[in-house]
């Protein structure tokens, strides 16, 4: 019988098809902050993981493993090409959270162009007269600068056409003529264009060369009433320089945050203080649907996995594997 190690709580539907498969013995570890002791690893032929890290040195000590599905896109918390120099493929559920974090993206975007939040505080402390201030703007011209371009890229893009906004794009690993094809403009260089986006939205994962991708010097370069977009990666961003950007110079634009480099952030943090900044607890991609999606494909990859029948297009290191002469 093989064992299924699952590393948090997922949606009742995918551990549905965890137990109706037979020659399986499933246990679930729901606490988030549990760690993942040495005797359960070792017996773990299927690793599913949606919280906390898995370390290079405890994949050492899985010998029976033979697939990590990943409930999610992200998989800087797994030692990708560990796993793979071991033949171990590590799976994703692909686009099926796209949809849910862009529709995020863009509600942060709409409350901080439209002063959602600082409008709402007005109204309830009786200050109706704050519809004179004329503080609202408007989505529709406004430049939106995409970094990536890939599925949930390509989502928010097409919400904010439908707003009449200009989309620019940036991402050297999708042609020129694919981003035009969907309406997009294609930029070369985002640096060059930075004092000229309204809005820069990150759609990239977190690695040694895009950590703090976004700092004081590109905040300098951008405008003053420019909005920072992250549902991507913390990491991304150099939080402190972000914090004193939108206290200063940038004090008239702001940011919409949906994780952070340390999480969960603590409530006397910086960026919490500060109006012109909208949070959520990095659940852009936890809506009821989406996690149901997550849920049925991630066990799906376990099944798949074990039974040597995997897609390759969810396998996260396949170009690891074939590199250290490993096949699904």
């Amino acid at each position: 019988m093989a064992k299924v190690l699952i590393a948090g709580k997922i949606h009742p539907d995918g551990l549905a098809m965890l137990d109706a498969e037979t020659g399986l013995d499933v246990e679930v570890i729901s606490d988030p902050g549990a760690t993942l002791s040495a005797d359960k690893l070792a017996e773990a032929d299927a690793l599913l993981i949606r919280y906390g890290v898995l370390t290079a040195e405890q994949a050492g000590q899985m010998p029976r493993l033979k697939v990590v599905s990943r409930h999610g896109v992200g998989c800087d918390n797994l030692p990708v090409r560990e796993l793979a120099a071991a033949g171990v493929p590590v799976t994703i559920v692909g686009p099926v959270n796209a949809v849910s974090v862009a529709e995020q993206v863009m509600a942060m975007l709409m409350a901080l162009v439209k002063h959602l939040l600082s409008y709402d505080k007005a109204v309830r402390e009786g200050r109706w007269d704050v519809r004179d201030t004329l503080s609202a703007g408007e989505l529709a011209g406004r430049k939106l600068m995409l970094l990536g371009f890939g599925r949930i890229g390509r989502e928010v893009a097409r919400r904010a056409l439908g707003f009449d906004m200009e989309v620019w794009v940036h991402d050297p690993f999708v042609s020129s003529t694919e981003i035009s094809s969907r309406g997009c403009v294609p930029v070369p260089n985002w640096r060059q264009v930075l004092p000229e986006v309204d809005a820069l939205s990150l759609h990239l994962p977190l690695t040694n060369e895009t950590k703090n991708l976004i700092g004081a010097a590109e905040f300098n370069k951008m405008k003053a009433s420019a909005i920072l977009l992250n549902a991507a990666r913390g990491g991304l961003v150099d939080e402190d320089a972000l914090a004193a950007a939108l206290k200063g110079r940038m004090s008239s634009g702001g940011a919409g945050l949906d994780c952070f480099a340390d999480e969960p952030q603590s409530p006397g943090t910086p960026l919490l203080s500060l109006s012109n900044v909208v949070v959520s607890p990095h659940s852009a991609a936890l809506t009821g649907e989406a996690a149901r999606r997550m849920a049925v494909v991630a066990a799906n990859n376990v099944i798949a996995g074990l039974k040597g029948s995997l897609d390759p297009a969810l396998v996260f290191n396949l170009a690891a594997l074939k590199e250290a002469g490993h096949g699904l």
